[in-house]
């Protein structure tokens, strides 16, 4: 690989702050970070003078293959640079064996992606858990899913069986006995939500916030609070993605009082758009959009340290998928190439939260929860030249030709944000620049975790 420099830039540095330096990259790695490389022989410059240069970005919520199995990794993967998203871990679903599948999905992803990528598997099945240890050992898959909204046939439609909280504690108890594992759990007490639903259906109802108080808060926080007790029993490291509500974060963080092993997670939907913006159909989503009141709580968890974790939940579904009314439309929508936009306009400019915590919570945290700080997450020497330039200043109109996500839409279409992603670094190669891929094959490395 080609030797880079990256002069004049300021670092974002993950817990530390902003410094200005130089770095040099070499095989893929970063070298050294100094204050003068004019004497550095690089077969490659790059000016980063008034630039900010971040992490890569490391987006662990995403559902690649939900839009097409067969294409998703190659168009999706060339969306996620467009928002300086380096590393993507896709949720695999199945309820056979992922022995079965493994190798064929990555080498089929490798083939195709622009990004580095990882796994992690939903498990639905007493087999699958019986076969938890060569997940860890042999795939290098170290986060699971659990689904606690799958019971009797809500899970049908992707051809997963209906689970218990039975299934779970076993889960749960296998991960408390290796440490370096994770459990994610989607919190939605489903019981409550088919009661609710019914009556709420049955009205003539037909809107998005209909969807909303089928779903409501204490249905997401009471499952946390579950989870939480599941978690502690056990010992195992608990992550919560997706928080919607604040209900559900002030349940999780006086849980985390007594039990520190639980990490939090949201999406910038739930931290922009609410259940009566008129998005109809296109705004589904589970757990649901909620109230602005929810918002202005979640943006001071990420303020003040609470959340962890800010991620996309990227379902790249086009908007055929999209309709049909608010109770057959498909839930989910593409997210990942406005996480680091959405923060840096809406955080940093309107609310004052701080380029490193942007960091923190997009490359550092991420990588720390999910078993990727040998390789990912900051900006020092010795680990992957996963890099993200970005002007700070530079305002952009956003558009889904723009993101160029199969799904051909984007919830924050027409937004105009201060801060934009103008190169995009994997591995020291320089992938993305000015939105426009500058290799012309895939280069993205599936990672042993």
């Amino acid at each position: 690989m080609a030797r880079t420099v990256i002069s004049n830039g300021n670092l974002v540095m993950p817990r530390i702050g902003v410094i200005k330096a130089d770095l040099v990259l070499d095989q893929g790695k970063i070298l050294s970070i100094t204050s003068d490389t004019s004497q550095v022989e690089a077969d490659q410059r790059i000016d980063a003078e008034d630039k900010f240069v971040f992490p890569g970005v490391i987006d662990c919520h995403t559902h690649f293959g939900m839009g097409s199995k067969e294409t998703d990794y190659a168009t999706e993967s060339v969306s996620a640079l467009v928002g300086g998203v380096t590393t993507v871990i896709s949720y695999e679903l199945q309820s056979t064996p992922y022995e079965d599948t493994f190798e064929s999905w990555r080498a089929h992803a490798q083939s195709q992606s622009f990004v580095d990528f990882g796994f992690h598997y939903g498990m639905v099945t007493d087999q699958q858990i019986n076969s938890f240890e060569v997940y860890c050992k042999d795939q290098g898959v170290s986060s699971f899913k659990f689904f606690m909204n799958f019971r009797g046939e809500e899970g049908a439609y992707l051809g997963l069986l209906g689970i218990d909280d039975g299934v779970m504690y076993d889960l749960f108890k296998k991960a408390g006995m290796m440490p370096s594992t994770v459990v994610a759990v989607h919190p939605e007490n489903i019981e409550v939500v088919w009661r609710k639903r019914k009556e709420i259906e049955e009205s003539g109802r037909n809107d998005l916030r209909a969807w909303d108080e089928c779903r409501p808060d204490f249905v997401e926080a009471e499952n946390i609070r579950r989870a939480m007790y599941f978690a502690e029993f056990t010992g195992a490291k608990l992550y919560i993605p997706h928080i919607s509500c604040g209900m559900g974060l002030n349940e999780a963080l006086e849980y985390r009082k007594r039990y520190k092993k639980i990490f939090l997670e949201t999406c910038p939907h739930y931290l922009t758009h609410f259940s009566n913006d008129p998005l109809e159909e296109k705004g589904k989503v589970n757990p649901p959009l909620r109230s602005s009141e929810d918002a202005k709580v979640l943006w001071q968890g990420l303020i003040d340290g609470s959340i962890d974790v800010v991620a996309s939940d990227h379902v790249p579904r086009t908007l055929d998928k999209k309709r049909g009314g608010i109770w057959k439309a498909s839930a989910g929508f593409p997210g990942c190439a406005t996480i680091l936009p959405v923060l840096l306009s809406e955080g940093y400019h309107k609310r004052g939260l701080s380029l490193e915590r942007i960091s923190e919570l997009v490359t550092y945290n991420p990588a720390k929860i999910f078993n990727l700080s040998d390789k990912k997450g900051n900006i020092s020497v010795g680990l992957d030249a996963d890099l993200t330039i970005v002007d700070l200043n530079r305002e952009e109109l956003i558009s889904s030709a723009k993101l160029q996500s199969n799904a051909g839409y984007s919830l924050y279409e027409g937004w105009t944000v201060k801060g934009w992603v103008e190169q995009t670094l994997v591995r020291g190669d320089l992938v993305m620049k000015e939105g426009r891929l500058v290799k012309d094959r895939p280069q993205g490395c599936y990672l042993m975790r």
